[in-house]
C-alpha cells in the first residue's frame, strides 16, 4: 500500500504535526522540496511539497497554485526562517482543503523523503510479490479441470475487477462475475472500431465510469479472442503483468482447442470420403471409432461454397450453427472453396443451411432431397452438377432438382452455345424493342409451368385467352411450334443460358 499523509503523521520519529488535516488519507506519490514562489512548473501532481518559507509569499495565491497542480500536502519547516507557520498560510490551506504539516526544526527534509521513498519501494515489492502469487494461482487454475473459466474467475478476484473472455468474433465465452456480460457488446463495438488484429496490440477503453484494459489472445501471430478487465480505477503496472500472464495461459487453451478442432475436422473428412465413395457400412464403423456424429437416414447432402479466402468462415459457421449441431449433422471441408454437410431430414433443416450461407458473403449452396446412406455418392454428384449448372441468382440455397438440365447447362456454357441462344431468341428481343409487350417473360413463365395455360396465365396475372394470343404471336415470330417438345426444350435451354450471364 502506498504511503498516505496520515501514515506520515503516524511516524512518531519525524515529529510532524497536522495544522490542516483535510485529505489525510490521500496517497503520496513523491516528495519534493522547493523555495520557489511558484514551484508548479516542476511538479506533476501527487507530491508532498516541503518548504521553509525562505521568501515570504502571497500565501493564498501560492496555495491555490499548489491545489490546481494536484499537490497532496504541504510540509512547512519551522526554525530557519519562521519560528511558526504563518497564520495566513494556515488560513489559506484550510480554505483550499490542502493538508498542511508542521515540520519541526530537528527533522531534516531528507528524513521525510527517505521514509516516503522506502514506503513506496515496499509497496512496489508487495505489489510484485502479490502479482507473482496471483500468477502462480492462475497457473494452478489453468492446469486444473476448471480451465479457462477458472482462470477468468481467479483473475477477476485478484484484480477486484470484472473480466470477460471473448472469442475472435467478440462474443463472450466466459465472464466473472456474471454481470460482466453486460459490458460485452460495448467492448466488442470498440474492438470493431479499432480493428485490433495483431497480438502486439493492446487497448485501454473508457466505458462510462469503467476503465477497461483489453489484450488479444492467440498463437502463431493470429488473434483467436480477447481478454478484457474493467473497474473504476485503472490497473496498475503489476496488475497489467498479471493480465498479460493470464493471456499467456489462455493462449495455451487456444492451442489445445485448435488441435482438438483440427483432429475433429480430419475425422469428419475421413468419414465423409468413405460415405461419398459408396462405403456406408465402413463410414458408419469409422464414425463410431473416431467419435464422429453420422446423422440418421434419410439424410440430405448439401454442398455449400464460397470464395476461397472465406472457406474458414463458412466451415466455422456450419460447425457452430446450433440447429445443425443439435441435429448431429456431419460438416466437412470438401475442397478449397466448398463444404459438404450431411444432415437428417427434419423441420427447419433448409432454413439452417440458409442461415449458414447468410453469415458468409457471396456464398451459395445446393441441397439434395432425403436419401439413404448408400445413395450419398449419387446425391453428392447431383448437387455438384446442379451447383455448376446454375448461376448466382437471388436464392442462396437451391434444391437439387432438374439435374439433367443443370448438368447440360454447365457443358453448354461457351461462346458458340451463347450465340445460338441469342440467335434463337433474337426475334422476340427485336419485337420487345418496338413494343411494350414482353414476350420473352411470357415464354419463360409458360415453359416454367410445363406449358399449362391456367397456371401460366395466373402467374402472369392475365386472362388465358390473352396468354393464348401471346403464344400464337411467339410462334409466329420464332417460326416454331410450341406444341413440339423438342422446340420447347430448345427454347428453355436458350432462356436459361440467357439468365446465366
Amino acid at each position: 500500500m502506498r504511503p498516505t499523509v496520515q501514515w506520515l503523521l503516524n511516524r512518531g520519529e519525524l515529529g510532524l504535526r497536522a495544522l490542516v488535516d483535510t485529505g489525510a488519507q490521500r496517497c503520496i506519490r513523491w516528495v519534493h522540496a522547493s523555495e520557489l514562489a511558484d514551484p508548479t512548473p516542476y511538479l506533476s501532481g501527487g507530491e508532498l511539497l516541503l518548504t521553509t518559507g525562505l521568501h515570504d509569499k502571497p500565501w493564498h495565491g501560492y496555495v491555490d497554485r499548489l491545489v490546481r497542480c494536484g499537490v497532496v500536502a504541504l510540509g512547512f519547516g519551522v526554525g530557519p526562517h519562521h519560528e511558526r507557520v504563518p497564520d495566513e498560510l494556515v488560513g489559506a490551506a484550510g480554505e483550499s482543503g490542502l493538508a498542511l504539516l508542521e515540520v519541526p526544526e530537528p527533522t531534516p527534509f531528507i528524513a521525510i523523503s527517505e521514509a516516503v521513498a522506502a514506503a513506496i519501494s515496499y509497496a512496489q515489492e508487495d505489489a510484485l510479490a502479490s502479482a507473482l502469487a496471483t500468477q502462480r494461482e492462475l497457473i494452478t487454475a489453468a492446469v486444473s479441470t476448471g480451465g479457462p473459466r477458472a482462470v477468468v474467475t481467479g483473475l477477476a478476484e485478484a484484480l477486484d475487477a470484472w473480466v470477460l473472455l471473448l472469442d475472435e468474433s467478440g462474443a463472450a465465452r466466459h465472464c466473472s462475475p456474471p454481470h460482466a456480460r453486460r459490458y460485452a457488446a460495448s467492448v466488442r463495438a470498440e474492438l470493431d472500431r479499432m480493428t485490433m488484429t495483431s497480438l502486439l496490440h493492446s487497448a485501454s477503453l473508457a466505458l462510462g465510469d469503467q476503465q477497461v484494459a483489453v489484450l488479444p489472445v492467440g498463437t502463431g501471430g493470429s488473434v483467436a479472442g480477447y481478454l478484457a478487465a474493467g473497474r473504476r480505477a485503472a490497473l496498475t503496472t503489476p496488475e497489467h503483468s498479471v493480465l498479460a500472464s493470464a493471456v499467456g495461459l489462455l493462449a495455451l487453451d487456444v492451442v489445445a482447442q485448435r488441435q482438438a478442432r483440427d483432429a475433429r475436422r480430419d475425422a469428419n473428412v475421413a468419414v465423409l470420403r468413405l460415405a461419398a465413395s459408396g462405403h456406408p457400412d465402413l463410414a458408419e464403423s469409422c464414425a463410431d471409432t473416431l467419435g464422429v456424429a453420422l446423422p440418421p437416414a434419410p439424410l440430405r447432402v448439401a454442398l455449400l461454397s464460397c470464395e476461397p479466402g472465406d472457406i474458414r468462415d463458412l466451415l466455422r459457421a456450419a460447425e457452430d450453427h446450433p440447429a445443425l449441431t443439435q441435429a448431429g449433422a456431419l460438416v466437412a471441408r470438401y475442397d478449397r472453396h466448398s463444404v459438404v454437410v450431411l444432415l437428417p431430414v427434419a423441420e427447419g433443416d433448409l432454413q439452417a443451411l440458409e442461415e449458414v450461407l447468410h453469415r458468409v458473403a457471396r456464398s451459395r449452396g445446393v441441397v439434395s432431397d432425403g436419401v439413404q446412406p448408400a445413395d450419398v455418392p449419387d446425391a453428392l454428384r447431383r448437387t455438384r452438377s446442379v451447383f455448376f449448372g446454375t448461376t448466382r441468382g437471388g436464392d442462396r440455397l437451391v434444391l437439387a432438382k432438374d439435374v439433367a438440365t443443370a448438368g447440360l447447362l454447365a457443358q453448354l456454357d461457351h461462346p458458340g452455345a451463347r450465340g445460338w441462344a441469342d440467335a434463337l431468341l433474337e426475334p422476340l428481343e427485336r419485337h420487345a424493342s418496338r413494343s411494350k409487350l414482353d414476350l420473352v417473360s411470357t415464354l419463360r413463365v409458360y415453359l416454367a409451368n410445363n406449358s399449362h395455360i391456367d397456371a401460366s396465365s395466373t402467374a402472369l396475372g392475365i386472362h388465358r385467352h390473352t396468354l393464348r394470343y401471346r403464344l400464337r404471336r411467339i410462334s409466329e415470330l420464332l417460326d416454331t411450334d410450341l406444341d413440339d417438345p423438342t422446340a420447347r426444350a430448345e427454347l428453355w435451354l436458350a432462356l436459361r443460358m440467357r439468365e446465366m450471364r
